[in-house]
């Protein structure tokens, strides 16, 4: 043991010796290494940092004073796990009313107790009404103490008195002025006092204090319940009377009781999605070879720097695995430093990103959290990494050419005529496993290893591919001749770097592919509300300001400020059938008694759309349908039939329909027929578009079924409205006599996200490949130093190392983008199948499988990148060279 350990100590001083005397070439390796490490740390210490477990949680919802919060969710029994937001479930309902304070202080004995409620209210702004966030709750009593932060003014010392945030200040009012806030036949207004930011609410608009209005969301009966900690069997007590409970000294410390409960309530976690899972392990596999292909160059270059120095080692009596540990050492040496100073630039890195990071979400991130397990495994797999980069050229080095090597011969022998047999097997396996895959059989295992099996098989056939192009550029231009044909010389050194490259393009292309196909499913799958270009109006309440139910009048004026605000637009009163008392339902029948069959029903005008007495058919029917006979319809309509819609196409020939009007009974506790009456009827099948209802009506009929037509919504055809206008538009609707809200149809939008993600693949794959193909270009241009020197010993041109340079860079460039984009194309089409199969809701037109080849991504990727690194490395390359002995 003690000879083996004497033997690896001399192999890493000469490794740490040589990582000294080469310091850029080992500060390149460092950085190769330690960049992908510093990026997966800062993504783990983010990821922890914005992850709030409950027991981080507690001060932003319990404050920093409370013991427990109560919560009166039930009437009856209910139970619960450490946490009731994450484990809960109702037992058994009783006829009494839910827990009350008098009841609650009964079960919690002499403790302060704190009521506190959070719903949403509406508030004026500067520019209409919006929806906050409500925080009702007496903020000067000790219990509230860390529910929110004071930033400017001060807290409400009583009645009369709120708080808002920043969010909510930017839009006006502001510190000083008087918030308005509109409610049921009444609008309340209170001064703000201060300004604040909550621990739960973040960027939306919020607002504190005692005597907030009652609003219709009105939240159940809450406290903050202080005093000393409260046990487990305070909460199963609470839990008794149908609250649930989060008590601190619980979920800091539970006991075995609190941990079973919460075990067996505990919420089984769904099995992930196969297609994700591939991805990801795609990305992790794709991220490791691209560290060990581009590290792999800058060993295979210190071992031609330290190839003497080996052969000397032989030529005393060294062994071959003497050999192999010296340049295993030094990367022993430099995977270590690597490893330690890119988990340090990570978390660092995390630390300052946490801002920019807060700025991109609505919650609040937790305190600044460092995973040291996971962080050890990433530093671990980053010194893995290290290590096997430098395998296969301390291979190589350790079966080199004594004589040749001493004698200062440098070549390298042809490429094993076996090696691309064996790649292409490889390859072919790999198809045939993705193919596989592509039957969502075993969760995406055969796709994730066709993956390996086609990269894996691209390295070996790589050799022989650096051979034929130097073979092909026989007739080429001096430049590319001596670039192809050094890139052939050094294989060892052109191979990992243009196998990093296409790694590099097979992960974009494959990210493209699948990509680009879920995106075109969704296009494909989307379904309108209504007619490309419409909007709808509807009612945000049921009610108007003066607490009275809409009228045609409220609904004119709606109308005259959507025509002002959208000029040319055409605007129609939509009429749906009410029924008093709102205790039944509408339902459509076949004259046989079956429910007509219908999958969806947009526009949001009720079960019923009333036509006008003249019968003619509303033009959110006739444009979101446009193959529906307007004719018949309008025909059917006059003579007191109605226009059944329908997905079933055998009803196509049905002349009659029943409408039916069905109620609960509570005394029997079932549903029965309250009305019921025949019509003719017109059947229309929709197939894969969504029904403005389930049918079309008369007045008349309206009335025959015991219903009442009333005005329920505007349709507007043409509405010519942006965006930022609509939302403008949606804000002074709210804050009308009539408090309404418009949605405007635009069809399939890309999200922005959409757009984030083509351009993190192109900016990933633009960063990889340059740095690939720069690394390489670097240590392929410092490798021939003596061979420039000697071109320009014999009289050639200035610039020719500045084209030797950019040739190098677009062949190794080349190599790798080209067999990469094809190989891609395996893994790309395999993953598609799982990822757009079975598209929902599932309609005639659904393909099975929908595949898009993002061409315009590829194209970049394989021809416009090359093309950039060449002029990279053409401006930025040295023309001179200082003279240097030909021979090392």
């Amino acid at each position: 043991m003690s000879g083996r350990l004497a033997g690896w100590r001399l192999a890493l001083r000469i490794g740490q010796r040589e990582a000294r005397r080469a310091k850029w070439r080992s500060l390149l390796v460092v950085l190769m290494i330690a960049l992908p490490v510093a990026g997966v740390t800062a993504v783990a210490v983010t990821y922890q940092t914005y992850d709030v477990d409950t027991v981080e949680g507690l001060d932003r919802r319990l404050g920093t004073e409370a013991a427990a919060q109560v919560e009166a969710q039930s009437a009856g029994q209910v139970r619960q796990g450490i946490d009731p937001d994450n484990a809960a479930e109702w037992v058994e309902e009783t006829g009494d009313g839910p827990l009350d304070e008098a009841g609650l202080r009964a079960v919690v004995g002499d403790r302060p107790v704190l009521a506190v409620n959070d719903y949403g209210l509406d508030v004026r702004t500067d520019k209409g009404v919006t929806w906050a966030s409500g925080l009702r709750i007496d903020l000067s009593d000790p219990l509230a103490a860390g529910l929110t932060e004071l930033t400017e003014g001060r807290l409400p010392q009583g009645t009369g008195e709120v708080v808002v945030n920043e969010a909510l200040a930017e839009r006006g009012p502001g510190l000083g002025e008087e918030l308005q806030m509109p409610g049921t036949g009444s609008e309340e207004v209170r001064e703000i006092v201060g300004i604040v930011e909550s621990t739960a609410v973040r960027n939306e608009p919020f607002v504190a204090g005692l005597d907030l209005p009652m609003a219709a969301s009105f939240d159940v009966p809450s406290w903050l319940v202080g005093g000393g900690p409260m046990t487990w069997d305070d909460v199963e007590k609470l839990n008794a009377e149908g609250a649930f409970v989060l008590s601190r000294s619980v979920a800091e410390n539970p006991s075995e009781a609190a941990l079973a409960a919460d075990r067996d309530l505990r919420p089984r976690m769904e099995a992930p999605d196969p297609a994700e899972a591939v991805i990801v392990v795609l990305i992790v596999v794709m991220v490791l070879l691209e560290v060990v292909l581009l590290a792999g160059p800058a060993f295979a270059v210190a071992a031609r720097r330290q190839a003497r120095d080996l052969a000397l080692i032989a030529a005393s009596g060294g062994t071959a695995r003497q050999s192999r540990r010296v340049l295993l050492g030094m990367a022993i040496v430099l995977g270590a430093v690597a490893a330690i100073v890119g988990a340090v630039l990570g978390i660092g890195l995390g630390r300052l990103l946490q801002p920019l990071a807060q700025a991109q979400v609505s919650d609040w991130f937790g305190p600044f959290e460092v995973p040291w397990l996971q962080i050890l495994g990433v530093a671990a797999i980053g010194f893995m990494a290290a290590i096997c980069a430098a395998v296969v050229p301390a291979w190589i080095a350790s079966r080199q050419n004594v004589v040749g090597v001493l004698a200062g011969r440098r070549s390298e022998s042809r490429p094993s005529r076996r090696s691309p047999v064996v790649g292409i097997v490889l390859v072919a396996a790999g198809v045939a496993s993705a193919a596989f895959g592509t039957q969502k059989a075993l969760s995406g295992v055969p796709i994730a290893l066709g993956v390996l099996l086609c990269v894996t098989g691209l390295l070996f056939i790589l050799p022989v591919l650096v051979s034929w192009a130097a073979r092909l550029s026989a007739g080429m231009p001096l430049a590319i001749r001596f670039a192809t044909r050094d890139a052939d010389r050094h294989r060892t050194r052109t191979v990992p770097a243009a196998g990093a490259i296409a790694v590099t393009v097979v992960g974009v292309v494959t990210l493209g592919i699948a990509f680009g196909s879920d995106q075109e499913q969704n296009r494909e799958t989307y379904q309108p509300t209504v007619a490309i270009g419409d909007a709808v109006v509807q009612p945000r309440l049921s009610i108007t300001e003066d607490g009275q139910a809409p009228t045609t009048a409220h609904w004119q004026d709606v109308a005259r400020q959507i025509e002002k605000a959208s000029p040319g637009s055409a605007v129609t009163p939509m009429t749906g059938a009410w029924l008093e008392g709102d205790d039944g339902y509408i339902s459509v029948e076949t004259d046989k008694g079956a429910q007509v069959a219908l999958d969806t029903i947009t526009g949001g005008f009720g079960e019923l759309i009333v036509a006008e007495a003249d019968g003619a058919v509303p033009g959110l029917a006739t444009r979101s349908l446009p193959e529906l006979d307007v004719a018949a319809a309008e025909k059917t309509l006059r003579s007191s039939g109605v226009v059944v819609f329908t997905t079933d196409d055998t009803l196509a020939s049905a002349r009659s329909a029943r409408l039916v009007v069905e109620e609960y009974s509570e005394v029997d506790d079932t549903e029965r027929e309250r009305v019921a009456i025949s019509v003719p009827a017109t059947f229309v099948d929709v197939g894969d578009r969504a029904a403005p209802a389930y049918a079309i009506v008369t007045p008349a009929t309206v009335r025959r079924i015991g219903a009442v037509p009333q005005v329920n919504g505007l349709y507007v055809e043409d509405a010519r409205i942006s965006a930022a206008a609509e939302t403008d538009l949606n804000e002074a609707l709210a804050s009308g006599q009539l408090s309404t809200m418009i949605q405007v149809e635009r069809g399939f939008v890309e999200e922005d996200s959409t757009v984030i993600v083509w351009l993190l693949l192109v900016t990933l794959g633009g960063v990889l490949m340059i740095g690939g193909a720069l690394t390489a270009t670097h240590l392929a241009l410092n490798d021939a130093r003596p061979d420039l020197a000697t071109l320009s010993a014999v009289g050639a041109r200035t610039r020719t190392r500045r084209g030797v340079a950019a040739a190098y860079a677009i062949v190794v460039a080349l190599l790798g983008a080209v067999p990469g984009a094809i190989i891609g194309f395996v893994p790309g089409i395999a993953v598609s199948y799982p990822l757009t199969a079975e598209g929902w809701p599932v309609r005639d037109d659904v393909a099975a499988h929908y595949l898009e080849i993002p061409w315009t991504l590829i194209g970049v990727v394989v021809v416009g990148l090359p093309l950039l690194i060449a002029a990279i490395v053409a401006i930025t390359t040295r023309s001179r060279l200082p003279m240097v002995a030909r021979v090392e």
